[in-house]
């Protein structure tokens, strides 16, 4: 087998199955792109590996307020789905995930093609609690859905998030934040530096500030010829920002993916 440690598409491949093997119990709460609720419903997702995590099995199971269980299974592994842009995810071959150690990751698609569908879901997490945002673009590039996943693992007792589940009213944190950013590019190649933030509110993206101080910004169309981000953000405290975003250039291709981690 490929010495993994050596290759950066299997230290990606760690980075995301280190963290996130286990069973997780959420609640995704899907939005229509004025932040209304559409649907929501409680899920389990569970990842399971063999001995030297080459081998990947998702189970997901998806519980309905009509009593309806709606199930999905993929299997991943080394040889077929690691690959030097991303690792692969089974039930999609254009879609590929970046992942940093601390279990925030993206899964997206590495170029925005014309007639192509759009998804992205970027996670942050903390331990024994993870989130994922996530965004659907139709084919003529017009935001379809949004939509955010607050899980924790299922062992870890009752769920500390919140029942709510309607977008709540913008807000601000003071400045002088500071801390690291790290980043993942096309390439799978990584770097970090020193850096500061500041929460700008966007005039020209959409902004969704869902319960539990989790912020996702994005355009309402993806735009022609033109760079854009998506971002997700996680006020975890009074001290503690987490941030990641998907950056995109004018030709429609991925530029990188950043984590950020700030204290106050």
């Amino acid at each position: 087998m490929i010495d993994r440690v050596r290759t950066a598409a299997h230290q990606n491949w760690d980075a995301f199955w280190n963290f996130h093997l286990g069973s997780w119990d959420g609640q995704w709460v899907r939005y229509n792109p004025l932040g209304e609720v559409s649907e929501n419903f409680l899920s389990t997702r569970n990842f399971v590996s063999n001995t030297d995590r080459s081998i990947i099995h998702q189970h997901n199971q998806y519980f309905y307020h009509d009593k309806q269980i709606v199930e999905k299974k993929w299997n991943y592994n080394i040889q077929d789905h690691c690959r030097d842009d991303g690792f692969m995810h089974p039930a999609s071959d254009y879609m590929r995930g970046l992942a940093f150690a601390n279990g925030s990751a993206a899964w997206l698609v590495p170029r925005c093609e014309a007639e192509q569908y759009f998804p992205i879901e970027l996670f942050l997490a903390s331990k024994n609690l993870r989130l994922s945002v996530g965004m659907l673009y139709d084919t003529s590039g017009e935001l379809q859905r949004v939509a955010c996943i607050r899980e924790h693992r299922s062992d870890f007792g009752a769920s500390p998030w919140c029942d709510s589940i309607q977008v709540i009213p913008k807000w601000n944190v003071e400045a002088n934040w500071q801390g690291i950013s790290q980043v993942v590019d096309l390439d799978l190649s990584r770097s970090f530096f020193h850096d500061s933030f500041y929460l700008n509110h966007s005039a020209e993206d959409n902004e969704y500030f869902f319960p539990d101080n989790i912020v996702l910004r994005c355009p309402g169309k993806v735009p022609a010829h033109q760079a854009f981000t998506i971002s997700a953000l996680w006020l975890e405290s009074d001290f503690q920002i987490k941030t990641i975003s998907a950056s995109y250039g004018s030709n429609s291709q991925l530029i990188d993916v950043r984590h950020q981690q700030f204290t106050h």
